[in-house]
């Protein structure tokens, strides 16, 4: 489904997902420690006898059980070679247990390998492994894409632009998992997720997993103080327990969940569904109990964001930051040497200065240097990791801008340090692929 065609559809209305997979499929005789993927592949009936219950309860979207199946973990159960097979297999299953009564999510979450600078991983690298995989689902014909029970906002962002390399057209919706605070296990907060995900474009957001939904009201409330498209609530049973027969239990029953549900909507959720510990009866109790609302419009747009992964920096829409000389290479020798030593000393020194002069956001700039996109990259990494400020980062390059935007976990501004058509109208389309914002010579900052 096209990105206008999806927004037209949700429009005005709640929309119900489906509930949980793994947990129903182990109560119907799936072992633990197995291939979930592989699993459903062996025994198609009975995903295909779940996702029918969950319509006939009242879905309007079910997730193909493609949850893990990415290169890497499918390489871990070794199953690399099966990739393609096992995600359009199970795509093809989906579609046909939906039989044109729902539409068919293709199901994307992380990989379970560490991004560096903690692991090995490049940003690059999880890039290619998720376009393998979006490939595979949009190719098999999958509605639209959902990308869940995320913690990593870097993670999250890779997998949102590999379907916009792969797919720009399809909708894709995006959830993460957030604690009681308003937090992933990452430290990614609420506002900084939906600001940078609908500024890359996503067609809804929000989060699934973690908890019961009496827990995650809150967070669905102060996600729609910020949000400009439709937000999603998928939670959990209430809490896990285990139960006499070993098995894991949640301590919610479906009226409990639809009743917690109700006030989720009311707080600004519009698409809603069930994760671990849910069933097809949840679903059909929820419908009953929310599916006369009206949901809240989105909101029209608002400031002018910046954001790095914890934190949200409004400003007014044409606003003049005031950002002093900035962290230059151009101008500071000892910039250069310390970078060739892989070291930001001074880079940090000259962003805490002016953290305490009250700068509004942190200006790198490089130009003209033959290094200006390695240049950019490493320092924007390394001062702020050290030092929490809005970032707005000044090329002529459009390359080295994507470079810098790419690593960047949130959104920067970006100030176009070129005067000829062509090259201005490239760098337009690096700000916009990356969700940056625009800030003009006079220090401006426009929405892009």
């Amino acid at each position: 489904m096209k990105k206008q065609e999806f927004q037209e559809w949700i429009r005005g209305r709640i929309i119900f997902l489906d509930g949980a997979t793994g947990s129903n499929l182990q109560r119907r005789g799936m072992p633990a420690g197995v291939c979930p993927e592989l699993w459903v592949m062996e025994h198609p009936d009975v995903m295909k006898q779940l996702q029918q219950e969950y319509i006939q309860a009242g879905s309007d979207i079910i997730y193909a059980p493609t949850f893990s199946g990415n290169r890497i973990k499918m390489k871990e159960y070794g199953l690399a070679d099966r990739l393609e097979e096992i995600n359009a297999g199970l795509v093809e299953l989906s579609r046909q247990a939906a039989d044109g009564k729902a539409l068919v999510a293709g199901d994307i979450t992380m990989t379970g390998a560490q991004l560096d600078p903690v692991g090995d991983l490049t940003f690059r690298e999880l890039l290619e492994v998720y376009k393998e995989q979006i490939g595979i689902i949009s190719a098999a014909g999958a509605d639209l894409l959902v990308v869940e029970t995320m913690m990593s906002l870097q993670e999250t962002r890779a997998a949102v632009l590999a379907a916009k390399e792969v797919c720009p057209n399809l909708a894709v919706m995006a959830t993460l998992s957030f604690t009681e605070s308003g937090n992933t296990l990452y430290g990614v907060s609420a506002e900084s997720a939906v600001v940078t995900l609908q500024a890359l474009g996503v067609d809804a957001v929000g989060l699934n997993c973690s908890a019961g939904p009496d827990k995650m009201t809150e967070i669905v409330r102060r996600m729609k103080a910020v949000a400009e498209i439709p937000l999603i609530a998928k939670p959990n049973a209430g809490m896990p327990r285990m139960g006499a027969d070993g098995q894991t239990e949640y301590d919610m029953d479906g009226e409990t969940f639809a009743d917690c549900m109700a006030a989720v909507a009311e707080a600004g959720a519009q698409i809603a569904g069930g994760c671990c510990g849910t069933s097809p009866e949840y679903i059909e109790k929820l419908r009953k109990k929310v599916g006369g609302m009206i949901p809240a419009a989105p909101a029209k747009r608002g400031p002018v964001y910046l954001a790095d992964e914890r934190q949200v920096y409004p400003f007014a829409e044409g606003q003049i930051l005031e950002l002093g000389e900035g962290i230059d290479f151009t101008k500071n020798p000892e910039l250069m040497e310390e970078y060739r030593e892989e070291i930001f000393d001074t880079a940090q020194d000259i962003a805490f200065d002016l953290q305490e002069e009250e700068a509004d956001a942190l200006l790198f700039t490089a130009a003209g240097l033959e290094e200006e996109a390695e240049i950019l990259q490493s320092a924007v990494m390394e001062v702020t990791g050290t030092v929490r400020m809005p970032v707005v980062i000044a090329a002529a390059d459009p390359a080295a801008v994507a470079r810098a935007l790419e690593g960047y976990c949130g959104i920067a501004g970006v100030m176009p340090l070129c005067d000829d058509e062509g090259t201005m109208e490239a760098m337009k389309e690096v700000i916009r692929r990356y969700g940056a914002q625009m800030v003009t010579l006079d220090k401006e900052i426009r929405c892009c």
